[in-house]
């Protein structure tokens, strides 16, 4: 069975390109049938492949096998670069192949019979021995590499000169060139030269093809797995990234040319030259890269620059609004049942609703982005601060939300349907040092309750709050008492009206209890 990861992959090649079902196929490691019947099942249910990646993994069976998890078990293709290396060697033959190779590798029922395992070689063994010009679309296809030449660069306060990478990009149809340096090849590297690459061409093509590298491709067999910050950055641009098989060159032959024309025409003249840095080759690869571009082919009447403006740049899609942040760290683990993850040493907070429930958590320089099965829940400003909290009041339940420790605004908010003076009550509660102080948001919060329970109206409890203002008896203790009394109802423009509010504290005996020993 497909894994949700391979189905979404499908999903979004079939509506985002051009590739035909078997190229799919080979892309996705599964057979063109299974990609025929996953078209069918998106177009009969009208479902996107951004709505795929927010499916659960067991909706996701159940939408392609109704009888789920009751199931017929799948033939296993067999691995026929390790069939064709066994029958390379001296007195093997494909029946040898079967019996040692492959069939020990299938569970029971699994392995496909002997002529079919003849007709798997036979084909191999036809297409290996071909060599394809691929044919392109407009803005389709970019291919990526890093040359084998490094440029020497000399940084002040060094004493022994270090050696700069240089990338190199190129576009299916135009073959137009772009060429930057980076100090290595690691994973920010790679990803800092195809930042830099987009703002070159102007536009995101529909799929990016680089090679193997670990850097990138953390695994590739039996499926090519990315590296999480690679592809994000792919998700982040809306293109595909396809890498090419291991030790299959012909695969980016375009790169592969390209790399070899830059080097020869630019880079070999670059390694008597002098660098202070590696913005300064930078600079200097932009100019020569833009004279490469501008020359007409050898065997052709135009040039990479012409093909460029006329086919590929219309096609290309446009760029994000912002540049793709480098992901710093990834973690994955359960949210626990105070909904607050711990990075870092700092919290932060995720829906209530998902506690209990495993995430992934992507940490940037200036983000921490929270997810769950890839579909984005949460995002914070990256706090520094040990062992303190970000919680976003949202994320809270609503019990919760009560309790929590707020502001005077969020107060004022709630006094502004009974007047000016109920805000000054609350105000009067958050005369101390702190914005969110428990002490005042108690108070507040016993006044909240006291509206509520004293069923007085609004004007009336506004009148009630107007008394204990005009008498500063504005603690929740008081302005019960104002309530309780119906103080508040005496005419305080008579001057002659001695206003006393009944004093009550559970904690004090009284006269009385004196006088009766």
């Amino acid at each position: 069975m497909l894994s949700k990861k391979t189905r979404c992959l499908i999903a979004r090649l079939l509506q985002t390109t051009k590739l035909s079902l078997r190229a799919v196929a080979r892309t996705a490691n599964c057979s063109h049938v299974t990609v025929m019947k996953t078209k069918k099942v998106l177009e009969e249910n009208s479902i996107s492949w951004q709505s795929m990646e927010t499916m659960d993994e067991v909706e996701i069976n159940v939408l392609f096998f109704p009888n789920w998890p009751f199931r017929n078990v799948q033939k296993i293709k067999p691995n026929m670069d390790a069939v064709i290396e066994f029958i390379s060697k001296p007195k093997q033959t494909k029946r040898n192949a079967y019996y040692q190779v492959y069939l020990p590798t299938c569970p029971e029922g699994a392995a496909y019979k002997l002529t079919q395992f003849y007709k798997f070689v036979r084909e191999h063994e036809g297409l290996i021995k071909l060599s394809m010009k691929l044919m392109h679309n407009a803005g389709e296809v970019m291919y990526v590499d890093y040359a084998g030449t490094q440029i020497p660069y000399e940084p002040e306060n060094v004493i022994d000169p270090l050696k700069a990478s240089i990338f190199v990009s190129t576009l299916g149809v135009s073959s137009y060139i772009f060429i930057y340096a980076t100090p290595r090849q690691t994973t920010k590297d790679w990803i800092e030269a195809q930042v830099a690459m987009f703002e070159f061409y102007g536009g995101v093509p529909e799929i990016v093809i680089p090679d193997n590298p670990k850097a990138l491709v953390t695994s590739s067999n039996p499926e090519k797995v990315l590296n999480k910050n690679y592809e994000t950055f792919g998700k982040w641009y809306s293109t595909n990234i396809l890498p090419g098989r291991p030790r299959k060159p012909k695969d980016k032959a375009i790169a592969e040319n390209a790399v070899g024309f830059v080097t020869n025409r630019i880079l070999s003249n670059m390694l008597d030259m002098h660098f202070e840095s590696i913005e300064a080759m930078n600079q200097l690869l932009l100019v020569e890269c833009q004279k490469l571009n501008r020359e007409k082919f050898q065997k052709l009447s135009t040039s990479r620059q012409a093909l460029f403006d006329k086919i590929d740049k219309p096609m290309l899609k446009t760029l994000p609004d912002k540049p793709f942040e480098l992901i710093e760290s990834v973690y994955e683990m359960n949210v626990p049942t105070d909904y607050c993850v711990l990075v870092k040493e700092h919290y932060y907070s995720v829906p209530f609703s998902y506690a209990n429930k495993p995430v992934t958590i992507h940490v940037k320089s200036k983000n921490v982005e929270i997810f769950y099965q890839g579909k984005l829940i949460a995002t914070h400003k990256r706090s520094y601060s040990v062992g303190e909290m970000t919680r976003v009041f949202e994320h809270m339940p609503p019990n919760h939300q009560f309790f929590e420790d707020k502001d005077i605004e969020y107060y004022w908010q709630w006094a502004e349907v009974y007047g000016q003076y109920t805000k000054k009550v609350i105000a009067a509660q958050f005369d101390c040092a702190h914005k969110k102080s428990r002490l005042a948001n108690d108070r507040c919060r016993k006044i909240i309750k006291l509206a509520e329970s004293s069923n007085l109206s609004n004007e009336e409890f506004e009148k009630a709050c107007e008394f204990a203002t005009q008498y500063n008896q504005m603690s929740p203790t008081r302005l019960r008492d104002v309530i309780s009394s119906k103080a508040y109802e005496i005419d305080l423009s008579d001057v002659n009206t001695l206003v006393q509010i009944p004093f009550s504290n559970k904690h004090l005996r009284g006269a009385d209890y004196y006088n009766s020993h």
